[in-house]
């Protein structure tokens, strides 16, 4: 299966209203489609891995949800529970920067222009952002040098495996 990262920047939303839309959208162009606070992003390598767990646990049947995209939230966020990973990494009323996993083959600008978002990859990057609102202490992050501290929120997704 295929799929396609980007990063958006947007204005503040309601963010039922945006999954919704999001779902709607997809359902009409055979894609399904996770959205994330960027905030809760630690580069397009952890999306993609989140996207990649997400994909090999439906082909093994191991799945904890019932979609591609929240089981991506899932991984992303590194949560067991659908409701942990909404509140660690989904959209938030003052999300501003938002991750996006378009499943399929559908067009990820296309989305966005539906959605009246720009693209801006570069609200994937993890430079700046916080470690410890992903659950990774200062120490253990001071346990890698600062260029490798993304690397902390790869492991976490793939210890997610081994917890379920």
């Amino acid at each position: 299966m295929t799929f396609a990262v980007a990063g958006a920047k947007a204005s503040a939303m309601n963010p039922e209203d945006a999954v919704r839309t999001a779902a709607e959208w997809g359902a009409l162009h055979g894609a399904e489609i996770c959205l994330l606070d960027a905030r809760s992003v630690f580069g397009r390598d952890h999306l993609e891995s989140a996207a990649l767990h997400a994909i090999r646990a439906r082909d093994s049947k191991t799945m904890s949800s019932r979609s591609l995209a929240m089981e991506t939230l899932l991984y992303a966020s590194s949560q067991r529970q659908v409701q942990d990973a909404i509140r660690a990494a989904g959209l938030r009323p003052d999300t501003t920067t938002v991750g996006i996993v378009v499943f399929g083959g559908s067009n990820v600008d296309e989305f966005l222009r539906e959605m009246g978002w720009s693209r801006d990859d570069d609200v994937l990057n993890a430079a700046s952002k916080d470690l410890e609102a992903f659950g990774i202490s200062r120490r253990e992050a001071e346990t890698v040098s600062t260029t490798h501290r993304a690397d902390l929120a790869l492991e976490k997704v793939a210890l997610l495996d081994v917890q379920k």
